[in-house]
């Protein structure tokens, strides 16, 4: 965002218009900083930081179609078809985009080609939240994408542990896979978890939205 200069009052013109050519010229190194930093920071900030901001989130059955009864709750930075990318950090040529999803209707899905990873904001769950699901495509290949798990507190917080991988068919359509195990930790109370994924494969690309995670024991 560029900025708006309001110049203060100058004993002369001349001393002022001096200011303002120097302004000029710093703009650019700083537009230029500053679009390298957004690069490198969350689309929106969004994470939970301790377990006391936790609350009781909402449920649904979103996979009632698909013969799941179970109740989940959607991860943050999405609606029900709609992955707008809310708090997390893209890099590695991951990316937010428009498609044709499932049910026929467009929607903005995370785009992930090989190698591209996607940091969720840290958000509750307790151990009664022990797998997530999503819809996903494979639009090239079928490598699959990796899940991580981070845990506040635990040392899986600078070393993420990859806890499954899911992937869609191989004729490119929608699919609903098989749950992936969020291990959550065998303790009481709320966790702070953050997700990454991160697409596999050399010359891969898939696709996923409505990214839940499922209470099925509570």
């Amino acid at each position: 965002m560029p900025y708006i200069v309001r110049p203060r009052r100058f004993p002369s013109r001349a001393l002022a218009a001096c200011s303002a050519l120097l302004l000029i010229g710093a703009v650019p190194a700083q537009a230029a900083k500053r679009s390298t930093e957004q690069a490198e920071k969350p689309i929106t900030e969004a994470s939970i930081t301790e377990a006391s901001q936790c609350v009781e989130p909402a449920l649904t059955q979103p996979f009632l179609y698909a013969g799941d009864s179970n109740w989940y709750t959607l991860t943050p930075g999405q609606t029900p078809g709609n992955f707008a990318g809310t708090g997390w950090t893209l890099t590695g040529g991951a990316s937010i985009t428009k498609a044709t999803l499932q049910n026929g209707q467009t929607g903005s899905v995370l785009d992930l080609p090989s190698g591209a990873k996607a940091v969720s904001p840290s958000f509750c769950i307790t151990s009664d939240y022990p797998t997530a699901r999503t819809i996903i495509r494979n639009v090239v290949g079928a490598s699959g994408v990796y899940f991580y798990v981070s845990y506040l507190g635990t040392s899986t917080w600078d070393t993420p542990k990859n806890t499954g991988q899911t992937h869609g068919e191989g004729n490119g359509a929608w699919t609903v896979p098989a749950a992936v195990n969020m291990q959550p930790y065998n303790v009481p109370g709320w966790q702070v978890v953050r997700i990454t994924l991160i697409g596999g494969g050399t010359t891969n690309d898939y696709q996923l939205y409505n990214l839940y995670v499922d209470p099925y024991r509570r």
